[in-house]
């Protein structure tokens, strides 16, 4: 079931080269598996877990579609699980994780960093968390900074977390990652196929690494595989409906969100019509709730 799940995020509706990406970072067991077995440990603990998210479109500088929902849906799973989920994004997201976290009835905290001025680094001392997640987060490239699939820098916009991923792999912290072209945080233990088989590869491939990486078609459904997987291992269906993914979406346009493709304020995600993403969520949660029936 968990190799299933693997297949299903990875569809490359986008013709991103996924496939190629999830070939450099599969290591036998399947990515999703990977990716809940440490964030179930750090439910199971009472642990904080510090999720980070928030891929800016310039123009018109806000936050894409893409990776919010995900994030969001992830900290509801991680809650509901006895985790304590912290979301760690720039203030252009605030407003974004608020209005996700009230549709789903997730009280998990926000907390903010400044491009200009914060350290997300030293959340690690304050918060000691059991594992830190990145869901299409701008990774480092090998110049230092982060840049959009088009290869254009944005990182006047963004807050470096990589240091936090970094500092926390130094200390045993469990780290994932979630990414679908190769510009964010976790693909830099794919970068090698990111510069051979992503457009503007060269330039844009992330250098930061994390323990476990799952690549998807779409960030998104790489954080409802991680759910799903957490719903097999724990035992208990974590995923929500396409209704809801329906609502999730329309609410982060009302908060100021836009395609990432377009750039426009529209019903979808990557140039993917909602309809899609519905199915996608809609095909996992039957699969997961049915393994789950007979288990």
């Amino acid at each position: 079931m968990y190799t299933a799940i693997d297949h299903q995020i990875t569809l490359d509706l986008g013709n991103r080269n996924c496939r190629r990406l999830y070939k450099a970072a599969h290591e036998g067991t399947p990515l999703v598996k990977r990716a809940a077995e440490p964030l179930l440990e750090a439910a199971d603990s009472r642990d904080r877990v510090l999720l980070s998210t928030g891929f800016p479109i310039v123009p018109p500088v806000a936050p894409e579609t893409d990776g919010p929902l995900g994030t969001a849906v992830m900290a509801h799973a991680l809650d509901s699980l006895g985790a304590e989920p912290v979301i760690v994004v720039e203030p252009m997201v605030e407003a974004t994780m608020a209005i996700l976290l009230d549709v789903l009835d997730c009280e998990a905290e926000i907390e903010l960093v400044d491009p200009a001025t914060a350290s997300a680094e030293s959340l690690l001392d304050r918060d000691d968390p059991g594992a830190v997640v990145a869901v299409e987060k701008p990774g480092r490239c090998a110049d230092g900074s982060h840049r959009n699939m088009n290869g254009e820098a944005v990182s006047q916009h963004v807050s470096s977390v990589d240091a936090l991923f970094e500092r926390a792999r130094d200390r045993g912290v469990p780290t994932v990652a979630v990414g679908d072209g190769g510009n964010e945080i976790g693909m830099g233990v794919a970068q090698s196929a990111v510069r051979k088989h992503v457009d503007h590869g060269e330039t844009i491939a992330c250098v930061t690494p994390v323990d476990h990486l799952v690549v998807a078609g779409v960030s998104n459904w790489g954080a409802y595989g991680i759910v799903g997987a957490l719903s097999l291992l724990a035992g208990e269906p974590l995923l929500h409906t396409a209704q809801t993914e329906r609502r999730l979406l329309a609410a982060s346009l009302k908060a100021g969100c836009v395609d990432g493709v377009s750039g426009e304020s529209v019903l979808s995600v990557d140039g993917i019509p909602n309809g899609v993403h519905e199915g996608v969520v809609s095909v996992l949660a039957e699969s997961c709730g049915a393994a789950l029936d007979g288990s």
